[in-house]
Order: C-alpha cells, then sequence, then structure tokens
C-alpha cells in the first residue's frame, strides 16, 4: 500500500482516461464536470502516496467515482487512524479531516494530517458521502516504516552539490521546465544549508513528470519565491540530466536524488535556518498549504498543517 506503486497506481488510472497530457501543462478531466454529482456511483479513496515514518505524515487522497477521479472543492473526508499492532486495534489513535488540495492540480488532491508515534502497520478509517443513504467507510492499511528511506521530518538536510547557473549557464540544459526562473538555481543545497537561512528545495521535473504535478507545483514556487525573497532561499533540482529525454526514458536520476534517497518525483523540503526539516511534501502542492507553512518556517517556528 504504502509502496512506490501506489501513487503510480492513482496515475495511471488518470492516464488510461486521457486526463494527463505531460507535465509542462494542467490537464483536466474532458468529460466530468469540476464538481461531479453526487447521483453518480460509489467514491473509492486511493493513497498518493509513496512513505510513512514514525512522526507528522501529510496523508494525500486522491478519490475515484465511476472510475474516474474527480475534482470536488466541496468534498472532505473524515480520516481515523488505528494502530493495528497493538493489544486494542480499535482503539482510535487519531483523527483528521482530508480537506481539498486540488487547486491548479490535474486532479482533486484531498490532505489531512497524522502523527504516528511508533512504527509498524496502523489503519486509516477514511469516510466518504454516497449518492445516497448513509456514507461509506473505507479502510486502508498503512506501513510506517522504523526508518524511513526518505529524509524526514526533524532529520537534518543532506548537503549535496546539485548543479547551479554557475555550472550551466543555459537554463534549457538545467531544468526542463518550460518557463524556467533563474532564482531558483543560484546555489547548491550544501551552500543553502550554510548560508544559515531557511530554505525550500524541491525535487521535481516539470517536463517529464510522471505524476503531472512538478509543473504546478513549480508555478506555486515562482509565486512564494517572490513573496519572501531575501527571507528563504528556494531552490530547485531537476530530476534528470540534460539530456532529459534520454536521461528520463532510462531513469537516470541526478546524483542529489540518489543523495536524498529519492526514488519518486516530486518532494518538496522546508528547511529551517539550522538545516533541520521541518515538512516534506510528496505529490502535488497548492499556494493554499504551502504558503502558511512558510510563514511558519521564516519565523522559526513549528509547522502545523492549515485545518482548512
Amino acid at each position: 500500500m504504502t509502496t512506490s506503486t501506489t501513487i503510480r497506481m492513482f496515475v495511471l488510472t488518470l492516464l488510461v482516461l486521457g486526463l494527463l497530457t505531460g507535465c509542462g501543462q494542467t490537464a483536466t478531466p474532458a468529460s466530468n464536470p469540476t464538481t461531479p454529482s453526487r447521483s453518480q456511483g460509489a467514491m473509492v479513496p486511493v493513497l498518493a502516496l509513496s512513505e510513512l515514518a514514525p512522526g507528522p505524515n501529510r496523508i494525500a487522497v486522491g478519490v475515484l467515482q465511476d472510475g474516474s477521479p474527480i475534482n470536488d472543492p466541496e468534498l472532505s473526508l473524515p480520516m481515523r487512524f488505528f494502530y493495528l499492532d497493538g493489544d486494542n486495534s480499535a482503539e482510535v489513535r487519531s483523527e483528521s479531516t482530508a480537506v481539498y488540495r486540488g487547486e491548479g492540480l490535474p486532479f482533486g488532491l484531498y490532505v489531512g494530517y497524522a502523527t504516528f508515534d511508533q512504527p509498524g502497520a496502523w489503519g486509516v478509517e477514511i469516510t466518504l458521502p454516497q449518492a445516497e443513504g448513509e456514507p461509506i467507510v473505507s479502510r486502508l492499511r498503512l506501513d510506517v516504516l522504523a526508518q524511513p528511506q526518505v529524509p524526514a521530518v526533524g532529520m537534518a538536510a543532506i548537503p549535496t552539490n546539485n548543479l547551479t547557473i554557475r555550472d550551466q549557464p543555459d537554463l534549457t540544459r538545467l531544468t526542463s521546465d518550460a518557463r524556467p526562473d533563474a532564482d531558483l538555481y543560484q546555489m547548491t543545497i550544501s551552500e543553502a544549508i550554510a548560508a544559515g537561512q531557511p530554505f525550500v528545495v524541491a525535487f521535481s521535473t516539470p517536463g517529464y513528470c510522471q505524476t503531472a504535478v512538478c509543473a504546478p507545483n513549480q508555478m506555486v514556487l515562482k509565486q512564494l519565491k517572490d513573496q519572501y525573497k531575501g527571507s528563504i532561499n528556494f531552490i530547485h533540482v531537476e530530476v534528470y540530466a540534460y539530456p532529459f529525454g534520454e536521461n528520463f526514458q532510462a531513469q537516470r536520476f541526478v546524483p542529489s536524488m540518489r543523495d536524498w534517497k529519492l526514488r519518486t518525483e516530486p518532494w518538496t523540503f522546508l528547511v529551517d535556518a539550522n538545516g533541520i526539516i521541518q515538512a516534506r511534501y510528496e505529490g502535488g502542492l497548492t499556494f493554499a498549504e504551502l504558503e502558511p507553512a512558510l510563514a511558519q518556517l521564516v519565523a522559526g517556528e513549528p509547522i502545523t498543517p492549515p485545518s482548512e
């Protein structure tokens, strides 16, 4: 369930439906309305994540209805979490509500948060409204790793020398972004850690994104970069080296991806002035979710997820 194939399964559904036309642009359903009718079939949740670790975690969920992903800003999903390896697996350990975080993304994404106090088998109970009758409760297993492969919240950011504009002045060979912003390629992660200032680092490939959210994510980063200029450094690491298409086909990641032990994309990390990761985001991001987190980051406050 919480393997790298989970998010691929959701994306594969989108691809089959013809919703994704490439990462460089935002695709929307051709046959479904933005807000689907609740008179249709049952809704089914799909977890859009690849790894969970002890501590705070972002729980991203897609929803299918009649086999198609929905994009309903009014939908929210109550979630309850259980520790299945404990003596009382029926005890509710925490609750959250996954709210709409699909603005600008090619499909509806619903995001809640959970804190797991120990590794092992966990369960999530997701309540989904239905066209008729009572809501349906869907139960899914969550595997929380004892030792996360991807750097987790509370860990030190990994110093690495990603390519910058000093290494390659031609931005078209530095990033697959169709509209590159030179400000995102001014420093390495190693330099950002040494600078003693908060920073955001995004590992993504806007031109070859397998989840179709890299380009929308990049637009959010560019907007926030201007808002927090001088307070937070922003770094984009292109997942594949130039020539991008050739390395994408061969699935050859740049060294910084290997240094951070990333096997999927996109990933975005918020790092404080002491070089400690304060938040991590897998997959699609929106301004509404990220901007409050950056306000807390620059203020030196703990990052708590927005409630709405």
